[in-house]
């Protein structure tokens, strides 16, 4: 079961980067130290896919897309018990990717 409290990981050669999430209902609410993310997901035990409203609430922190502002990202990953892994992708740029693995830490 997909629904949870989980902390997203994101690394790359460049960077180091992550957050935490909830997955509720079809719902997803989560964030880190400048970012709010809020949207919705579907799938089953397998597979996952979700699109998210990427909202910057402190100026001063910088997205590791190096995009400023608020922005939308849909995401794609595969589950395997605990552990989701994927990708993210800015709406519309695949030039804008990141690889993500979600672990889960709690159930509801």
């Amino acid at each position: 079961m997909v629904e949870g409290f989980w902390i997203l990981k994101i690394e790359t050669p460049q960077y180091t980067s992550g957050g935490v999430c909830m997955f509720i209902n079809g719902k997803i609410f989560g964030g880190d130290n400048g970012f709010t993310w809020v949207g919705t997901y579907s799938g089953d035990d397998r597979l996952i896919k979700a699109r998210v409203h990427v909202h910057n609430f402190d100026p001063t922190v910088q997205s590791v897309l190096g995009i400023p502002g608020d922005y939308e990202m849909s995401f794609s990953g595969n589950v395997q018990g605990d552990t989701i892994t994927g990708a993210a992708m800015v709406t519309g740029q695949p030039q804008h990717s990141l690889p993500c693995r979600l672990m889960k830490r709690a159930n509801l």
